[in-house]
């Protein structure tokens, strides 16, 4: 759809979540030129009723179901930092008519050529995804964040502000990959997996393992 003035329309966005992560997520949308916020929705009740950057944040999921009108065939993106919790709210809102957004991608990330990027997932600034690297849904690729030729990322997955993703890493859902870790090419990381800040993995690690430390080792 265009405007009268021959430029495309802006789809217009749900953002699900008004903490700390939203922030970004708005900003990101307002500087991504493909969507503008419409509303923004919350289930914490002392988040309704304020605003995020000028915009009103309604009540949560119940809201929602009184007003079909903001779900059915609308563009959606759960920014809520907790993989869990993102991942259930996606869930929820898809299976009652509303559609994941195409992945919002600041303007200044890198995105090479090959790479594919799943529904609902953000990618914020200065981030690199490579050439074939694999992204899934509701994922995070947070600020600074590099990942390199052929990883393959699993859904609902946060990869926190300066990791590094050598070539040919697999990735499993719902893992969380701590701020300025390093994971070594051509390894296999489970689902449910916390990869602790600043560490580097030089082994495939097990679903459902938490790793610390360089070596990263696991703990618990």
């Amino acid at each position: 759809m265009t405007t009268d003035n021959g430029h495309l329309a802006k789809e217009p966005l749900l953002i699900f979540g008004a903490s700390g992560h939203a922030k970004v997520v708005i900003d990101l949308v307002e500087k991504g030129g493909t969507h503008m916020v419409k509303w923004v929705a919350d289930d914490n009740a002392a988040l309704q009723g304020n605003c995020v950057y000028g915009y009103p944040v309604l009540g949560g999921r119940e809201a929602l179901l009184g007003a079909s009108e903001l779900l059915s065939g609308r563009s959606v993106v759960v920014a809520i930092g907790n993989n869990r919790i993102r991942a259930e709210v996606a869930t929820w809102l898809s299976a009652r008519g509303a559609t994941l957004c195409q992945a919002l991608v600041h303007p200044s990330a890198q995105i090479a050529r090959g790479a594919v990027i799943g529904a609902g997932s953000v990618v914020m600034a200065g981030a690199i995804i490579n050439s074939d690297a694999c992204i899934g849904q509701n994922v995070i690729i947070n600020t600074g964040a590099l990942i390199d030729h052929d990883c393959i990322i699993g859904d609902s997955v946060h990869v926190a502000p300066g990791v590094t993703l050598c070539g040919g890493i697999n990735i499993g859902d719902q893992c969380v990959i701590g701020a300025g870790s390093v994971i070594c090419p051509n390894l296999s990381i489970g689902k449910n997996v916390m990869v602790g800040a600043g560490s580097t993995v030089l082994t495939n690690v097990p679903d459902g393992m938490t790793v610390v430390g360089t070596p990263a080792k696991p703990i618990g």
